[in-house]
């Protein structure tokens, strides 16, 4: 009976979540945001690049499309979504009225955590929607490794989720741990990524952003070299070296599924331990 109550809640909080989510101006907004980048590089590419792509594959035309932008907005948006999944009830006084309940909060936690990834996964997979179709128009087909790039998405998601929700879990503004996790995973990263790898010749694979590569890297055929060193002369002749890390596919599956659960384990602790507000 316990574990049927545990399940209810479970269901409970995920349900009133989501449906809380698809009415926010923010899933909204990153909707149109999401489908506004999707048409716009799908018309980029046919435009700059169609003889090429033509010529070539739904392979090769979906590592195009994807190493754009994809990871930087699947990044943007699990912050968006989980950045809040603690601090809407610990830094609000209006939610005393929903912590008294006898309800665990890792209960809670998960179902909140889990409309999360759902609305999120929606969102971005107007993404790979559009890709798919422009595909479609190119060649008449999608590759079906399509299938195994969502599978990597939704991992990604739920791995960007958790590391923004532990934030949501530090600090009490609700506006504070989506902010520090958009810094973190969109400027953050990418920068530390560019001197420890690029420049230090140090594979980054603490990186989240650097594992999330793998979404777009199974589309490249055959897949990319781990590491490739190249020099230069520039500037004033000096000859300098310059490192390009890939993930392979284990690394970034293990690497992505570690954040999953090292940054939600130590969310749902600082959510049992976070006292109401109010």
């Amino acid at each position: 009976m316990e574990n049927d109550s545990g399940i209810n809640q479970y269901m409970i909080s995920l349900k009133y979540q989501f449906k809380s989510y698809l009415r926010t101006k923010r899933f909204i907004g990153l909707l149109l945001f999401t489908t506004i980048i999707s048409i716009g590089i799908t018309a980029l590419l046919l435009h700059d690049e169609y003889k090429m792509l033509k010529a070539g594959t739904p392979l090769f035309y979906f590592y195009n499309y994807l190493s754009n932008f994809s990871v930087d907005l699947v990044v943007i948006i699990g912050a968006f979504f989980g950045g809040d999944i603690i601090s809407t009830d610990t830094g609000t006084s209006a939610a005393y009225y929903t912590l008294v309940q006898p309800v665990r909060r890792s209960v809670l936690f998960l179902g909140r955590y889990t409309a999360a990834l759902i609305s999120s996964f929606i969102i971005v997979l107007v993404y790979f929607i559009v890709g798919a179709g422009s595909s479609f128009y190119l060649y008449g087909k999608v590759t079906p490794v399509v299938f195994e790039g969502l599978g990597i998405l939704v991992l990604f998601l739920a791995a960007a989720i958790s590391f923004s929700a532990l934030f949501s879990g530090i600090f009490k503004g609700q506006s504070s741990g989506i902010i520090v996790s958009v810094l973190l995973l969109f400027l953050g990263f990418p920068i530390i990524d560019t001197f420890v790898g690029s420049i230090g010749g140090l594979d980054p694979v603490f990186s989240l952003d650097f594992a999330g590569e793998i979404m777009y890297l199974i589309f490249d055929n055959p897949y990319p070299a781990v590491k490739v060193v190249s020099s230069s002369g520039f500037p004033h002749k000096v000859a300098s070296t310059f490192y390009t890390f890939s993930p392979t596919i284990m690394q970034g599956l293990g690497v992505i599924t570690a954040y999953i659960v090292i940054c939600g384990v130590i969310a749902i602790i600082l959510y049992a331990r976070r006292q109401i507000e109010g």
